[in-house]
């Protein structure tokens, strides 16, 4: 599962190594990453398939083989193409990192990269800087596992050999950016969107969020669904449901307590839309993700495994059936 959402507040590497390297294998159904931003850049390979990627306003599909570059900041996610599955790596970390007020050399290239004043030509493919841009790519994100003991230094110089490459072969343009209502748009739906991240475990109106992001009801839903691929009380519930995934996977709390504390007031409703998004229960999920931590665990005691529907361990109150806990239109 996928938990990076909304604007991460996770590191990437550490201080001394500002840099992680991601791999999702076979993702399937849409969106196949949600929509998020963080300040780090990111590089991001197909290995398998094809997806539509959505940065900022723009979509480019992808298929194996190919990569694009997402400047710090810049709010994207990805989406299915014909209900294909597909795989694919990313590198994310921290442009300031590789520049040094000291070196002018790279510094002409890499500052005006991180100020958004010049952005990298996407998609990168197999003809960027005649194949070496992908060549090197893949060759970055094989250190993800390595146990080199010089793959900090090797990730670092290939990184500044990749844009290097880049930036011979004239691979970037003149930043386009959004108009400034474009831009403005984009800038209060991550208010929103920062905002859910914030509040989602209590009521929340699309009259309430609409405020957030100074727009009026109307506008805001139509712009969320357009960007977003869904409604806001779809957004909502399906953000609920994943942040009570991360509980069971990752702390030590019951069903009931994840769903309760992930907002949900209706534990029949959120079984349902649980088994509807993961494919199984959550009681299947929590056991397969703790055996998945510690395959020598013994797994729950008897309760625990029973079927969620058999313990009314939340309490219930009045609960539209369509939005479970979500937003009131």
């Amino acid at each position: 599962m996928d938990r990076r959402h909304l604007r991460e507040n996770r590191s990437h590497g550490t201080p001394d190594f500002p840099v992680g390297i991601y791999s999702m294998e076979g993702q399937t159904g849409d969106p196949l990453l949600e929509s998020h931003w963080h300040e780090e850049a990111e590089f991001l390979l197909v290995d398998s398939g094809r997806a539509l990627f959505r940065v900022g306003l723009a979509e480019y599909e992808l298929q194996a083989g190919e990569a694009i570059f997402i400047a710090g900041g810049e709010l994207h996610g990805a989406f299915g193409v014909d209900g294909s599955a597909c795989s694919y790596r990313a590198i994310v970390f921290d442009l300031d990192w590789l520049i040094d007020a000291r070196d002018g050399i790279s510094s002409r290239f890499l500052q005006p990269l991180l100020r958004g004043r010049i952005g990298l030509s996407n998609p990168i493919t197999g003809r960027t800087a005649g194949g070496a841009a992908i060549e090197l790519l893949e060759r970055l994100v094989l250190l993800e596992h390595s146990d080199d003991p010089a793959r900090e230094m090797r990730v670092k110089g290939g990184l500044y050999l990749l844009f290097a490459e880049i930036w011979s072969a004239g691979g970037w343009n003149s930043r386009q950016t959004a108009s400034p209502a474009e831009q403005r748009s984009i800038e209060r739906l991550k208010d929103a969107l920062t905002y859910i991240e914030t509040h989602f475990a209590r009521k929340l109106t699309v009259r309430e969020l609409a405020d957030v992001a100074g727009m009026s009801e109307g506008h805001f839903s139509r712009m969320f669904k357009s960007f977003m691929r869904k409604t806001p009380v779809e957004y909502v519930n399906r953000f609920r449901l994943r942040h009570a995934a991360a509980l069971l996977a990752e702390a030590d709390r019951t069903v009931g307590e994840a769903a309760a504390e992930a907002g949900f007031d209706n534990f029949s409703y959120f079984s349902k839309s649980f088994r509807t998004l993961f494919g199984c229960s959550p009681s299947e999920y929590r056991r397969s993700a703790r055996k998945a931590a510690d395959p020598g665990a013994s797994g729950m005691n008897g309760a625990e495994e029973g079927e969620e529907e058999n313990r009314p361990d939340m309490p219930k109150k009045p609960f539209s059936p369509q939005t479970g806990r979500g937003l009131d239109s």
